[in-house]
């Protein structure tokens, strides 16, 4: 244990003498963080697009042969809903239920328009998994509860 705490502490090290970050490199690793995002998400719902074709469409707007028509428009969405989040925070706009569901709706505006800011009234599983969700009938008054919760906290620009 002591090894791996020396070697994480090394590695911080080596990433501090390379602080403060340019504004360049930080708008990179920015994009990169985003993108990747992009896709892992994107993924996880069944998009075909590669890594590296979600890159070349977000970066350069080239889009793929062969691939869904919706897959890109997903992976387009996904992205511009990640920038409006990252306005919200760096306007310190407080997160509540309505922004949960704008931001969903950002995500699926062309994809899938008629279910943006919807909850799902559908039951949900996750195949090979003992996690049961729960109930959609359940969920509009819970997201009111989650929406009336974050508004009580005080807010920190920090996030702590």
């Amino acid at each position: 244990m002591d090894k791996l705490l020396a070697e994480i502490a090394s590695k911080k090290n080596r990433l501090d003498a390379l602080r403060p970050l340019s504004l360049e490199a930080l708008r990179s690793l920015q994009k990169s963080y985003d993108v990747d995002l992009t896709y892992t998400s994107n993924a996880i719902e069944g998009n075909t697009l590669t890594l590296r074709e979600t890159a070349e469409l977000i970066e350069h707007g080239i889009t793929v042969g062969g691939k869904p028509l919706r897959d890109h428009l997903e992976a387009v969405d996904h992205y511009d809903a990640v920038l409006w989040m990252r306005e919200l925070a760096a306007k310190a706009t407080r997160v509540e239920e309505t922004t949960v569901r704008e931001l969903h709706r950002r995500i699926v505006a062309r994809s899938q328009p008629e279910l943006g800011g919807n909850y799902s009234t559908l039951p949900r599983r996750i195949a090979g998994s003992p996690v049961v969700l729960l109930n959609p009938v359940k969920i509009p008054q819970l997201m009111r509860n989650f929406g009336e919760w974050v508004s009580l906290k005080p807010y920190s620009r920090s996030g702590l």
